[in-house]
């Protein structure tokens, strides 16, 4: 298992700021609270430039070889939530 200098395991990225975690899972929730974030906010996975909208309380696995970046948008539509008037 590869460290960080910072003497933890896993370093990810929420909206530009890096934080470093421990676990090797983590909860989409408790992610935005370390992150400083409000916690029914959207949040989103950045990979290859596509955004991958995960759920609340959606168990993500984090790997210890990249950094994964994250994206909260508070704009961010579900399909299903509005109706478009024809």
């Amino acid at each position: 298992m590869a460290y960080w200098d910072l003497g933890m395991k896993h370093i990810v990225d929420v909206d530009g700021q890096l934080l470093a975690i421990d676990a090797d899972v983590i909860d989409t929730t408790r992610l935005l609270e370390k992150a400083n974030r409000p916690t029914d906010s959207h949040l989103a996975m950045v990979r290859a430039g596509e955004r991958i909208l995960l759920q609340p309380r959606q168990l993500i696995r984090l790997p210890a070889d990249e950094v994964l970046f994250f994206e909260t948008d508070d704009n961010t539509v579900h399909y299903g939530d509005h109706r478009l008037a024809a």
